[in-house]
C-alpha cells in the first residue's frame, strides 16, 4: 500500500479476506447509477471536492476505527478525498485508477460435484461472468473476460491443463481473451462453426459432444442475441448460456441489428428459449453476465431453470408478445459496442486501452 492510495489488487485481496474496509464514492449520482462497488457509501461531492471545499466530508458518517478508501472515476479527485479525511483523523487510501482501474478487479465462486468444479469468475464492477470448468486433470474456459494470467494461475491452482477455450459468442461490452489465452497456451480455440471472424478457430456444430476429463459437453446453437450465440451443457446438468438467458431476464436481440433484423433476431431468441425451457427443470443456468455490481461473497450467480421460468415474465409469453415485449423494453445501447464488436470480431486489440472502451455497467439484459 502506497501512501495514502491503494491499489486495486491490494482493495480486492482485502475484500478476498473480509477486512473491513469503509469504501467513499464521491462520484456525481449518474455515474454512480451507472455502476459502482457493492457495499460503498455514496456522498456526491466530485464538484465540491473539485471546487477545493475542505469541509465538503464534513457530513459523511464513517467509523475512525475502520480504514476509508475513496472511489472517484479515474483517481484523481478521491485523492484530494482522502487527504481531506486525512486531516480529519482518518485512515484513508484513494483508489489508484478509480472504477476504471476496478474494472478489472475479480472474484470467484465455486460449484463442485463429483465429476466437475465449476470456478465462475465474476468481473465485480462489470458484472461479467466467466469460467473454468475442471475434470479429471483437464479444464476448459468460457467467455474469458480477464487477463489470461487469471485463468492460467487458477488452472494451476486446482492442477488442471486448459485444453478448450470459447465464447459463447462474440461480445460487444467487453474485449474478449479468450483469442489471447488460447495462444499463450496452445489450447484449441472453438467457436460457432458460422462466426464471422477474422482469426482462425476450430468450428463447432450444434449437437456436437466433446469430452474433456472425466466429463462431457454438448454444444447447444441458441442464435438470437447474436447469429453465433451458442450455450454449453456440461454432464447433462449446468447449461452455460452466454447472452442468451440470464437468471433474471433475457439477451438484447438489437445489437448491430437495424429494426427488421432486430425483430428477426428477436424471433429467433424466443425459439432458441424455447429449446432451453425444453431441458429439466433442474439444469443450472449459468449466464455470461448479471445485471449488478457484486461483492466478495464466494457465491455463484445461477438460477435452476424452473426457478427462471416461474419468476421471469417474459419467457411464459407467445411468440408474437414476446417479441413485441422484449423489443419495447430494451435500455438504452451501451457505447462503444461496436468499436468492441469489430475487436472481439478481427481478434486485435493492439494499441487499445480496454479501459477507456470497456468502463460502465453491461446492458445486455432484458428483463
Amino acid at each position: 500500500m502506497k501512501k495514502q492510495e491503494i491499489s486495486v489488487a491490494e482493495l480486492q485481496q482485502l475484500l478476498n479476506e473480509g477486512t473491513q474496509v469503509q469504501i467513499l464514492d464521491i462520484r456525481p449520482q449518474q455515474q454512480r447509477d451507472e455502476w459502482m462497488i457493492a457495499g460503498s457509501i455514496h456522498k456526491d461531492v466530485y464538484e465540491e471536492i473539485i471546487a477545493g471545499n475542505q469541509n465538503a466530508l464534513d457530513d459523511v458518517t464513517l467509523s475512525a476505527d475502520v480504514p476509508v478508501v475513496t472511489v472517484c472515476g479515474g483517481g484523481r479527485s478521491s485523492l484530494i478525498a482522502a487527504d481531506i479525511l486525512n486531516q480529519k483523523g482518518y485512515h484513508a487510501y484513494s483508489l489508484q485508477g478509480g472504477m476504471k482501474a476496478w474494472n478489472y478487479a475479480w472474484s470467484t465462486a465455486e460449484i463442485k460435484t463429483l465429476d466437475v468444479t465449476i470456478i465462475q469468475v465474476k468481473r465485480v464492477a462489470k458484472g461479467c461472468l466467466s469460467y473454468i470448468i475442471g475434470s479429471g486433470e483437464q479444464a476448459i474456459v468460457i467467455d474469458a473476460a480477464l487477463d489470461p494470467a487469471t485463468y492460467t494461475q487458477l488452472a494451476e491452482n486446482y492442477g488442471w491443463k486448459i485444453v478448450y477455450i470459447m465464447d459463447t459468442h462474440l461480445h460487444a461490452d467487453y474485449i474478449s481473451r479468450s483469442l489471447d489465452l488460447a495462444g499463450e497456451l496452445g489450447a484449441e480455440l472453438l467457436f460457432n462453426k458460422s462466426a464471422e471472424t477474422d482469426f482462425p478457430f476450430t468450428g463447432i456444430h450444434d449437437g456436437q459432444i466433446i469430452p474433456f476429463g472425466q466429463s462431457i459437453f454438448e454444444v447447444i446453437f441458441t442464435p438470437g442475441h447474436t447469429a453465433e450465440s451458442t450455450s454449453f451443457l456440461v454432464n447433462n446438468q449446468f447449461l452455460f448460456t452466454g447472452d442468451t438467458l440470464f437468471t433474471n431476464g433475457v439477451g438484447r436481440p438489437d445489437l448491430k441489428a437495424n429494426e427488421s433484423k432486430a425483430l428477426l433476431k428477436a424471433e429467433q431468441l424466443y425459439n432458441s428459449i424455447q429449446h432451453i425451457k425444453s431441458f429439466p427443470g433442474e439444469t443450472f443456468i449459468l449466464p455470461a453476465h448479471t445485471s449488478q455490481s457484486l461483492g466478495f461473497d464466494n457465491t455463484v450467480i445461477t438460477s435452476r431453470l424452473f426457478q427462471i421460468v416461474a419468476q421471469v415474465d417474459l419467457l411464459s409469453l407467445s411468440k408474437e408478445d414476446f417479441v413485441k415485449q422484449t423489443l419495447e423494453r430494451i435500455s438504452p445501447t451501451p457505447p462503444n459496442y461496436e468499436q468492441i464488436a469489430l475487436i472481439n470480431k478481427t481478434g486485435n486489440h493492439e494499441g487499445i486501452t480496454p479501459s477507456d472502451l470497456e468502463a460502465g455497467a453491461n446492458r445486455c439484459a432484458v428483463s
